[in-house]
């Protein structure tokens, strides 16, 4: 049997999640990312809540490994040279994605909902900007961690 994956947003929010990444998962994430403009036209809660679901996604998996007591860092390499960055480099979206999850992961909600906050404060179009760049890096590591799990290539 085979089932359509929504393109359009459904009433529940969390159904919308579940098809934007059913469409990431099936190689089609320029379908899946405009689902998520009208969770995000709903306020800084949708928003929040809608990065905090996309870190879930991969923090859930990676929480398996982790030793009893043991937390994420965070880690960041230049991608042309391999050798160890300064978080501060990355542009303000993806140090937001990077930041954000390590907390989430971490359980650590106070932190991660200041990053979130911070990052939209000016509510000037950079930080939409940013958001979007946040949400997007969010939403690539939430269906590379699915693809991990099933072993999907899409």
């Amino acid at each position: 049997m085979t089932h359509d994956i929504p393109t359009t947003p459904q009433d529940d929010p969390a159904e919308t999640i579940m098809a934007a990444l059913a469409h990431g998962m099936t190689g089609h994430p320029e379908r899946a990312i405009p689902l998520f403009n009208s969770i995000i036209a709903g306020g800084e809660t949708p928003a929040v809540s809608l990065c905090a679901a996309l870190a879930e996604v991969s923090a859930a998996e990676a929480r398996k490994n982790l030793p009893a007591g043991g937390h994420f860092g965070l880690l960041v390499l230049n991608a042309d040279t391999g050798e160890r960055s300064d978080i501060d480099e990355a542009p303000a979206g993806i140090r937001f994605a990077m930041q954000f999850s390590t907390a989430w992961g971490n359980d650590d909600r106070q932190t991660a909902y200041a990053l979130f906050r911070a990052l939209i404060e000016s509510g000037d179009e950079h930080a939409a900007e940013a958001l979007a760049t946040g949400i997007r890096c969010l939403f690539d590591m939430a269906v590379l961690t699915l693809r991990e799990k099933t072993g999907s290539t899409a």
